[in-house]
């Protein structure tokens, strides 16, 4: 088996794959080689989980040496499955195996197109028209990570609703057991000018314009001047950077906002927060819901997407009307009392995302699902 991925930089769909290939190659059963087109800090992570990786090196999105790298390999291979991740692999990944004569070729949809504003799943770009078509050429099957992904597919053409189901991404449920002693959190506070009795809200994700910084810096000004002991601790760069440090100077937040810049393990960062808000305009999924959860911690999300999908307003944490901010400032200090005074709540509502992330977000679970997707399509037992 052959994935292909556009680049091992951190994000969603780079956790995903390597979670699901720590599952898929446990017991030995599955040879498995990650292609990645374009490097990224995180194939060292493949490499030290046993996991072969051919890193081609290759930039740009128009690029047909990717084509002939790929196909040279596939056909030294010879894989009976090729699973592609993101658009550049997609594409390349999709004709190149078709080309070298793969029979079974699977994509994992991880997002509503970002190439249109707000990744109406109703609109379709001219990207999507390209995409369709590589996947009636290539015959693949699609995986969509949540359920309005999958309706994106199909609105895109109503004849793929027989080649797409939904395996939702997942956790390690082990990781709720916390890697930070209470001494190491206070030290990682101070290391952070945070002090103990500051409230904490952390954002973790990209800094571009889908994952909402602006938006939610912009709304939540007045409350971080006012209640003064809340810092809002944001993790991760991107092309917003500047942009976010020009505003937080504007409206003089310096002494409330802490930026981190890109950070390969945030599972200390969210056990010394107490809150993780996820202020997305358009989210696929929103995998950092489920490491806060994890950890339990409140989250606090917008409600688009596959967002809905995992939270459950009031039950297993809260949403807030997207773009709304009123809608956001309301939530926000309702839940800000509720920490502080209404304790059984929060016990409640963390209980419940405990028993989701079981139910639903088990990544063990979860690449089971993978295993008997490829399974079923080559024909196998289990």
């Amino acid at each position: 088996m052959v994935h292909i991925i556009s680049n091992l930089s951190l994000g969603g769909a780079q956790i995903l794959l390597l979670d699901i290939l720590k599952n898929l190659n446990r017991d030995g059963q599955m040879e498995i080689k990650v292609i990645c087109l374009d490097s990224g800090e995180f194939v060292k992570n493949f490499i030290d989980n046993g996991i072969d990786v051919i890193d081609l090196k290759e930039k740009g999105l128009l690029n047909f040496k990717i084509l002939f790298k790929l196909k040279k390999i596939l056909k030294n291979t010879n894989p009976d499955i090729v699973h592609t991740h993101l658009n550049k692999a997609d594409f390349y990944g999709r004709v190149a195996a078709k080309q070298s004569g793969v029979k079974h070729i699977f994509s994992t949809c991880h997002n509503y197109s970002s190439h249109h504003e707000g990744a109406d799943i109703n609109s379709i770009s001219l990207f999507d028209r390209i995409d369709n078509a590589v996947i009636k050429y290539s015959d693949s099957y699609i995986v969509a990570i949540s359920e309005i992904v999958k309706q994106f597919i199909i609105n895109r053409d109503s004849n793929f609703k027989n080649r797409t189901e939904v395996i939702y991404n997942g956790i390690d449920v082990s990781k709720e057991v916390f890697v930070t002693s209470d001494e190491s959190r206070r030290t990682l506070r101070k290391s952070l000018n945070i002090n103990e009795d500051d409230f904490v809200i952390l954002i973790s994700g990209r800094l571009e314009k889908q994952k909402g910084h602006l938006f939610f810096i912009k709304s939540m000004q007045n409350i971080l001047k006012s209640k003064k002991n809340i810092k809002l601790l944001i993790i991760g760069d991107g092309n917003l950077k500047e942009e976010i440090i020009d505003l937080i100077s504007e409206f003089d937040l310096n002494e409330f906002i802490i930026l981190t810049g890109f950070l390969k393990n945030t599972e200390v960062y969210i056990e010394i927060c107490d809150m993780v808000a996820v202020p997305s305009l358009w989210e696929g999924f929103g995998l950092v819901i489920l490491e806060g959860m994890i950890k339990r911690k409140p989250v606090l999300a917008s409600n688009v997407g596959g967002i809905p999908e995992i939270i459950e307003d009031g039950i297993n944490g809260y949403l807030f009307e997207s773009e709304n901010e009123k809608s956001l400032q309301e939530k926000f200090l309702n839940l800000y009392v509720a920490i502080s005074e209404y304790k059984n709540e929060i016990d409640f509502i963390k209980k419940n995302a405990m028993i989701t992330l079981k139910d639903k977000f088990d990544i063990s679970k979860n690449s089971e699902l993978y295993r008997q997707l490829y399974y079923r399509k080559l024909k196998l037992n289990l």
